[in-house]
């Protein structure tokens, strides 16, 4: 199974906007989440044409992935 945390933010549109964090650490607390993502916000360092991508925290939420094979051909 794979693990990741997708950081869910407001554009300064009023859209969504994502960030998924590979291999994040297990049981993060809500503050630590939160406060790692207002200081995204509070940068201000992501802009596409002229519009703040990240101008607002929404939520946070690992996501787990599950992966069953049906078969694999291991051809020499």
């Amino acid at each position: 199974m794979k693990k990741v945390l997708k950081l869910k933010f407001k554009t300064a549109e009023g859209k969504t906007s994502m960030i998924t964090v590979r291999y994040p650490k297990q049981d993060l607390s809500s503050e630590t989440v939160k406060s790692a993502m207002q200081k995204i916000v509070d940068a201000a360092a992501f802009e596409k044409d002229g519009v703040a991508i990240y101008a607002k925290v929404v939520g946070a939420e690992y996501y787990t992935t599950q992966t069953d094979d049906i078969f694999e051909d291991k051809a020499e």
